[in-house]
């Protein structure tokens, strides 16, 4: 399954390059967007640069974001990391819009690490009868769990859709997310979302 979301990523993110390259573009958007599942949370800011065939409403877009993500894991603690997605979308974009997506964490890709993973994390715990703020050197402190040690790289493929008014876009999402680490792995793999974007 994680092989076939790398295929699926690197094949939305080639054909929008591809495409982005060889059609008129539309011009860029900015947008925000909010996602999660239960406590988690993935909350980021980016622009999109959206282009579409000429005389069609059929293109695509490649997006680059920057936010925070605040994951429960399996073992019930809060992760949060710095989330820097590159992603890409195919579909039909219209006043009504529907789309498939995919995308990677470019923080992981080039660093391999959520917040310099392989040092520090930043956690809340529950002790039974509060949630705490505990921040640990993995080294040290913390045993790494060998359940994780093949950490692999965050990624998301998605469906979505939604609807135009001038100048705002309103998009409704759905993402299966892969998200671990060297030692821990997010409780829920789907999440769900708005995205509100202005174009230009």
């Amino acid at each position: 399954m994680k092989k076939l979301l790398s295929v699926a990523c690197a094949g939305t993110l080639l054909f929008t390059s591809t495409a982005f390259a060889q059609d008129s573009g539309n011009g860029p958007s900015v947008f925000v967007t909010h996602e999660f599942n239960g406590d988690s949370e993935i909350s980021s800011a980016g622009v999109a640069f959206n282009f579409k065939q000429q005389n069609s409403g059929f293109g695509g877009a490649v997006l680059m974001s920057l936010g925070r993500a605040d994951i429960v894991t399996t073992k019930l603690n809060v992760e949060d990391y710095l989330a820097w997605e590159l992603g890409g979308r195919i579909g039909y974009f219209s006043d009504i819009s529907i789309y498939a997506e995919a995308g990677v964490d470019l923080g992981e890709l080039f660093g391999r690490g959520h917040l310099d993973e392989d040092r520090y994390h930043d956690h809340e715990f529950y002790d039974g009868d509060d949630y705490h703020d505990h921040y640990h050197d993995h080294d040290d402190y913390y045993d790494h769990d060998d359940r994780f040690a093949n950490d692999s790289l965050d990624a998301y493929v998605g469906i979505g859709g939604g609807i135009k008014l001038g100048q705002v876009q309103v998009n409704g999402q759905v993402r299966y997310r892969q998200i671990d680490s060297e030692d821990w792995k997010a409780l829920d793999d789907v999440y769900s979302g708005v995205t509100v974007s202005f174009s230009f």
